[in-house]
């Protein structure tokens, strides 16, 4: 959630993909064609920050000149969010709002709250946020059988890119309301009730997008019932009441309704939200030579020997479930990819986003349709679980584990103290936060963890919160970097230089 962000650049885990989207081929493939529409598609299967994108994109624009906002908006979500490239997306398509949200969001991290407002009022402005996922989505589709992609590696080209596709609603959209959300806190009443209503208009702009995206509306618009909630109270309004009780709607609506879910097992809401993503890991799970060499996470884990056997037995079914995903999947690649890709269906001459998009959408239908597929993501998803579980044993794990449960009680008692960290670790004991057995100190070398946050405040701004080191161990690990967990109760790693610069820029 970190503004401005290169898109990360997700390997395909098939070599044969990797060989048809090489910048080296598709600069080959679009020499050859004069088609802007495979032009367009062969632009969007480019690896994140190659230059090769824009070269495509810029052929594909020469040959129809209505696709520029669209290559502004690939650029955004494939390769990067920056104050060059949303600029750019603002300058070739000014009634689109995302730009604006986009513009406010680095404006307010760069700390230009007054333009951060500016922006954020011309977006509310804008008629509809437009991604173009109907433009680009078919225009990927052409691309793919330019390219004679078919079977296996359609399926895992479709996967990979829709799977960066999604990384851009988290990566690019969540930091939007909560720049918005932080602006109203410290905003007087006027502007924080004017931010609430601009809360509501980004949840119409995203519900009227995508499937995705509508996770995300329904954030927005629980901030901005949160605020309206704070208003209406300091009025003491009986409204207050009534927002409460929306929210709560908010997240009824959201709850499971399908009978293929159990209270112990995945939502499948949830399921579908991330159903792209393990489409595209499954190619990794499923084949040993990746899943050895450790390019999972969930499976890049270090278990005592008591626990290795089921643990390796755990990755064995890890494995088995990701063939079957695929299987399930290869029966219709894109009917089942195209549901995330190509945005929400709209008759011919209709606007990008009809204000009152309908609430149905393709991944809805493809739940109820695809029952097969929700039952083997399920099972992927549970094998997943099973294995991370099993990799809690590990020391390394055990160690990052404590060191959150401490940064909770650290950020617990700044919220409870004026955003002030405590001056010692042992106030948390003393005052009953953190109680015995556990202690302050590293499962892997017995040495107290280092707390750097004493004598300073919790960072106001979730953006900062994500960089600013809480506590780290001083035991650098076999990628020489400290464990570490930062103010936002997330827990990582840092480069000792990373950590000496920060700290220096703290005054440490």
């Amino acid at each position: 959630m970190q503004l401005p962000i290169n898109m990360p650049n997700l390997p395909s885990y098939r070599e044969s993909v990797d060989r048809v989207a090489s910048a080296e081929n598709l600069k080959a493939v679009a020499s050859a064609t004069s088609d802007p529409e495979i032009l367009l598609g062969l632009s969007f299967l480019v690896k994140a920050g190659d230059p090769v994108r824009k070269d495509i994109s810029e052929m594909a624009v020469r040959t129809r000149s209505e696709y520029e906002p669209v290559v502004a908006v690939l650029s955004l979500i494939m390769d990067r969010i920056n104050e060059e490239s949303v600029g750019e997306l603002v300058q070739r398509d000014a009634d689109n709002a995302l730009g604006h949200y986009l513009q406010g969001a680095l404006l307010h991290v760069s700390s230009r709250e007054s333009e951060a407002l500016s922006a954020f009022g011309k977006a509310a402005s804008c008629s509809e946020l437009r991604l173009y996922d109907s433009t680009a989505g078919e225009a990927l589709f052409k691309a793919l059988d330019a390219l004679e992609l078919k079977g296996l590696d359609r399926l895992c080209a479709l996967s990979w890119t829709a799977s960066r596709w999604d990384n851009f609603s988290s990566l690019g959209i969540q930091p939007i309301h909560w720049a918005l959300f932080e602006l109203a806190r410290t905003a007087d009443t006027a502007s924080r009730s004017a931010l609430a209503e601009t809360l509501i208009t980004l949840a119409g702009h995203l519900f009227a997008t995508n499937f995705t995206n509508r996770w995300f509306a329904r954030q927005a618009v629980q901030h901005a019932f949160a605020l309206k909630a704070e208003l209406a109270a300091a009025e003491n309004s009986p409204k207050m009441n009534g927002y409460a009780a929306a929210m709560q709607g908010l997240n009824n609506a959201m709850l499971p309704w399908t009978d293929i879910e159990d209270a112990m097992k995945p939502n499948p809401l949830q399921l579908a939200q991330s159903l792209p993503s393990r489409i595209h890991r499954a190619f990794a799970a499923a084949d040993p030579s990746l899943m050895n060499a450790g390019v999972l996470g969930e499976v890049n884990l270090n278990p005592p020997e008591s626990d290795r056997a089921a643990f390796e037995a755990a990755k064995e079914h890890y494995a088995q479930t990701a063939k079957k995903l695929i299987d399930v999947a290869l029966s219709d690649p894109d009917g089942i990819l195209g549901a995330y890709l190509k945005g929400l269906p709209r008759s011919s001459g209709e606007p990008e986003n009809l204000p009152w998009t309908s609430f149905s959408t393709p991944v809805g239908t493809l739940m109820q349709k695809r029952r097969d597929l929700f039952r083997a993501i399920a099972a992927n998803e549970e094998a997943m679980t099973a294995i991370w579980k099993l990799g809690q044993s590990d020391p390394a794990q055990k160690n990052m584990s404590r060191m959150m449960e401490i940064a909770w009680a650290i950020q617990t008692y700044a919220h409870n103290h004026e955003l002030a960290y405590p001056d010692t670790i042992a106030v948390l004991f003393e005052s009953g936060q953190l109680k015995p057995p556990l202690e302050a100190k590293s499962l892997l070398t017995g040495r107290p963890y280092v707390y750097v946050a004493a004598g300073e405040k919790s960072p106001a701004k979730t953006n900062d919160r994500a960089q600013f080191v809480l506590l780290y161990d001083d035991e650098r690990d076999e990628y020489d970097c400290y464990p570490c967990v930062f103010a936002a109760c997330v827990g990582s790693h840092i480069r000792p230089h990373d950590l000496n610069e920060q700290l220096k820029r703290r005054g440490k």
